[in-house]
């Protein structure tokens, strides 16, 4: 009869082959994985012949190849250092000074994932919730003397909260303050109160932003959607466009501007191009890079900037997805499937937490508003459909981490985006009636 005994599991290695650099030289060792890091400073010290003669004497300590210390009561095997890894050995000093960039590019690439920030202050969204739902109220209030007086006291409440938080994060209430106000002076919710509402929201934003001396990206994120808005209203007013081609038109405009707003974002911060001189006069006459404060000051004024603008983008283009679903053609509704795919695909390129996580509400928002919408448009085994679907997308997203995509995996993305934005054109096209139109002649 044969006994099967269990395989012992291989004992971890006594020794680690590193390379070690030093100021003067760098040597093959192989050092104990068992002994604390500040124990072999010493022997290595001895090998390499640090510090030398006349030298200061100074505490000298072992580093990781990007200058990360090893803790000095840890073993080798314990940090996770294995076989061929390369360490420096050098003084214990001061941390070496920041880098100084010549290309605004390297600068802004580095300014990029900073330490996390505070996370906001929650009053400032509640506030916004209650103003659009106090908007929503006094809209219903009919022409007359109770709608002019609500006009007026939307009005002085707009000045009171310009005055007080036009130097604090939550001027942008000031926009929904007025707009509530523009909106109870309308006769009635339509064009004209939407016009008159993204207007008065608008400029007050703008006046807000001036005021603050400091780029907020709700205030123009507020703008961005404003301008559009208003045109949209006007061309319902003025010529009869049916808000499903409206929204239609309008969503394929925010996707084909979202690759033209970091440039944007570059210009208004003023961050100067590269400079690459072709010959010695060229280079003779190049002023050089900006100073490092400077450069990191516009770099975060770009941040803002891009930051509203990808937020503002990404609300217009999910506001167009419920009307150009609800129209119940078929052009409309695979035209709000690529917004909202998009949007999602979007997010993923951005290192900043703001224009991913706006992209990615912006997202869900609008495929919520999808879901919906082809719902209220089917039968029963279509909102079956649509029920599957939906549970399907909160498996994928609340399922186990996935590993990092490949580079080949990436670039697929990238295309697979392109050719979704490119769709968006022709789709919209159709959804708006022009190739109906055009067949009609």
């Amino acid at each position: 009869m044969s006994v099967v005994r269990p395989v012992a599991e291989p004992a971890p290695p006594a020794y680690t082959r590193l390379t070690v650099l030093a100021p003067r030289t760098r040597v093959d060792v192989a050092l104990p994985a068992d002994v604390p890091v500040g124990e072999l400073v010493p022997m290595v010290l001895e090998l390499v012949g640090e510090p030398g003669p006349g030298r200061r004497l100074l505490p000298w300590r072992l580093t990781g190849v990007t200058g990360g210390p090893l803790h000095p009561a840890a073993t080798l095997d314990e940090l996770g250092v294995l076989d061929g890894e390369l360490l420096r050995l050098g003084p214990d000093g001061a941390p070496p000074p920041p880098p100084v960039f010549d290309d605004p590019v390297d600068a802004l690439a580095a300014s990029a994932g900073d330490a996390q920030r505070p996370l906001p202050d929650a009053r400032p969204a509640v506030a916004v919730v209650l103003a659009c739902l106090a908007a929503a109220l006094l809209a219903t209030v009919p022409a007359g003397p109770w709608g002019v007086a609500a006009a007026v006291l939307g009005g002085l409440g707009a000045v009171a909260a310009l005055a007080r938080t036009a130097r604090t994060d939550r001027g942008a209430l000031v926009a929904v303050a007025l707009a509530a106000g523009a909106g109870a002076a309308a006769s009635g919710p339509g064009a004209a109160q939407v016009l008159l509402g993204v207007t008065a929201a608008g400029v007050v934003a703008a006046v807000a932003q001036a005021l603050r001396r400091a780029v907020d990206p709700v205030l123009v994120g507020i703008v961005v959607v404003a301008v559009p808005t208003a045109l949209a209203a006007l061309l319902h007013l003025r010529l009869g466009a049916s808000p499903a081609a409206l929204a239609a038109g309008t969503g394929a405009l925010a996707l084909l501007a979202g690759p033209l707003l970091p440039r944007a974002a570059l210009r208004l911060a003023a961050l100067p191009a590269p400079v690459v001189p072709t010959d010695a006069g060229e280079l003779a006459a190049d002023d050089g890079p900006l100073p490092p404060a400077e450069l990191a000051e516009r770099a975060a004024l770009a941040r803002a900037h891009l930051a509203g603008l990808v937020g503002g983008c990404g609300v217009l283009a999910a506001a167009s997805v419920g009307p150009a679903a609800a129209a119940g053609s078929g052009a409309g509704t695979a035209l709000a499937a690529v917004v909202v795919a998009v949007l999602g695909l979007r997010a993923r390129g951005f290192a900043d937490a703001a224009p991913a996580r706006s992209l990615l509400g912006c997202a869900v928002a609008g495929g919520a508003a999808l879901a919906v919408a082809v719902a209220l448009g089917s039968d029963g085994p279509g909102r079956l459909l649509v029920a599957g679907l939906v549970m399907a997308a909160v498996a994928v997203v609340a399922g186990p981490e996935r590993p990092p995509a490949s580079p080949v995996a990436r670039r697929a993305v990238d295309v697979l985006e392109g050719v979704l934005v490119a769709s968006a054109v022709p789709l919209a096209l159709a959804a708006t009636g022009l190739f109906a139109l055009v067949r009609a002649l």
